[in-house]
């Protein structure tokens, strides 16, 4: 299902806001949201940033599954993770 939500080329943290507020995650390359994450209220935002290099999507899918089988991510809510294609540090 594909649902416009209106925030192609919105600042960073006006997309922060709106995953705060509907509890979704934010899974990006952009480094910028760990920042973001460091700046909000504990507990209310949770970031994945992906290392990836190159970062083509097939590269980016192969850190995700490789996450996916290490982590439980209902365990990793409200947090920071950092993945790249040999580690993951969980941030909270």
């Amino acid at each position: 299902m594909y649902l416009d939500i209106n925030l192609k080329g919105a600042k960073d943290q006006d997309i922060a806001n709106y995953a705060t507020k509907k509890h979704m995650t934010i899974l990006t390359l952009d480094t910028d949201f760990a920042q973001i994450y460091h700046n909000s209220p504990k507990g209310t935002l949770c970031v994945i940033v992906i290392r990836a290099n190159p970062s083509t999507p097939a590269v980016i899918i192969e850190i995700l599954k490789k996450a996916h089988e290490k982590i439980d991510m209902k365990k990793t809510r409200k947090q920071l993770l950092i993945i790249t294609n040999r580690k993951i540090r969980i941030i909270s």
